[in-house]
């Protein structure tokens, strides 16, 4: 459901195409994939994944690079925020350091897996007589997904700028990740952050801003909108009220009119925080037009790669669980659960990601303590006999003599 709630929210952002049609075409693909069993998600995830990861990088480096100077400065702010952090954008949040490893460790499960007790159910269906190997191999991942991808990811949004800055948007009063947002303040008048507003409406807005007395205003993706305005170019403020109508929220300007789509600059999150990132540090090359498409490529097939992997681990629990006839209705259910994250809002299936995670997590770990006397023999037996010196030779030998 976070897979397909990603991809609906960068489309929506870059391309205003409704969430509900990018999860009924993205929950047909992954239902069409996994339909087709094992090989065919191995064959599709071994080419989508290399592509993803290869575009990624390329452009976190060509940023990078571009931002060397910048790079050491950025390390500083990165250790500088997560231990005191200012009130930004989004505020600080309620007990600053341990708010700050909350969502390291929230985002760090969810980018590597690790302890989860997922990914092995992928690494058992390998061919091999030497598990540790397949261990060694497993050890990679983390180390690639979080420690360099998500480096550069970090490293990208510092060093342009992009964690702090407001780009042009454009939506509609009614549509996903679109509420209502008021101020949490601390007792000396310090933001901590924004939370829903359920207070009394509409919300008059007069030259593109709220009135309200509490601070309410139009936000997205959890951060609030400055100012509104009904043109493209930011010439016409908005002046009229937010209130709330059949089908959600509406704005009507001071005449009575109904304005169907509101612009202002907004600051990013999720996706689109990262789109963001590429496009300003690509623009002085004059390529900022790719960093989004580079972003919303990885997006997609990282996306649809990790939605059809997981579709295979369900598969796997569900067979062990319940036998064979489980199989079937556990993919139609996954296809259909893959529809409802598109359309659900961004902090709704974050909250519900978190707590699932945490549900698998926390019962493997005790295995894994379990089972760590185990681990510890099979890995000093590896190590000590060196099988892939024997395999090395066998695999000489085997081609000298032209078996292979």
């Amino acid at each position: 459901a976070v897979q397909a709630n990603t991809i609906a929210t960068q489309l929506y952002d870059t391309f205003n195409i409704a969430p509900w049609m990018t999860g009924m075409v993205t929950a047909s693909v992954v239902g069409v994939v996994i339909i087709g069993g094992i090989s065919r998600i191995g064959r599709v995830t071994s080419i989508v994944a290399p592509i993803m990861a290869g575009l990624y990088v390329a452009g976190a480096l060509v940023i990078l690079f571009l931002n060397f100077g910048s790079i050491p400065a950025a390390f500083a702010t990165i250790f500088t925020e997560a231990f005191n952090p200012t009130s930004g954008v989004a505020g600080t949040g309620i007990g600053v350091f341990l708010l700050t490893m909350q969502f390291g460790v929230q985002r760090g499960l969810f980018s590597n897996e690790a302890g989860q007790g997922s990914a092995p159910i992928a690494h058992s269906a390998a061919k091999t007589d030497e598990p540790v190997s397949e261990g060694v191999v497993a050890l990679l991942e983390p180390f690639i997904d979080t420690i360099l991808i998500c480096t550069m990811t970090g490293l990208v949004l510092v060093t342009t700028g992009a964690f702090t800055a407001k780009a042009p948007a454009s939506f509609t009063p009614s549509g996903a990740n679109v509420e209502l947002l008021a101020p949490v303040v601390d007792e000396v008048g310090e933001l901590v952050r924004y939370e829903g507003y359920d207070g009394p409406l509409p919300l008059e807005y007069v030259d593109g801003v709220s009135q309200n007395t509490d601070g309410a205003s139009l936000g997205r993706y959890d951060l609030p909108v400055d100012t509104l305005f009904v043109d493209e170019a930011q010439t016409v403020p908005f002046e009229g009220r937010i209130e709330l109508g059949d089908a959600g929220l509406v704005a009507v300007t001071s005449s009575g009119a109904a304005v169907e789509m509101i612009y202002g600059n907004t600051s990013r999150n999720v996706a689109p925080l990262t789109t963001l990132g590429f496009e300003l540090g690509l623009e002085p090359i004059g390529l900022g037009w790719l960093g989004r498409w580079i972003v919303l490529l990885s997006v997609v097939l990282f996306a649809v790669s990790t939605s059809i992997s997981w579709s295979y681990y369900g598969d796997r629990c569900a067979n062990y669980l319940f036998g064979p006839r489980a199989i079937l209705p556990f993919k139609a259910v996954f296809v259909v659960m893959h529809f409802v994250g598109a359309v659900l809002a961004v902090t709704t299936i974050w909250d519900l990601g978190d707590v699932a995670l945490s549900l698998v997590t926390i019962p493997n770990v005790i295995a894994l303590l379990l089972l760590s006397g185990t681990v510890v023999r099979l890995t000093d037996s590896y190590f000590d006999r060196k099988p892939w010196v024997e395999n090395a030779e066998a695999h000489r030998k085997a081609k000298a003599e032209g078996r292979i």
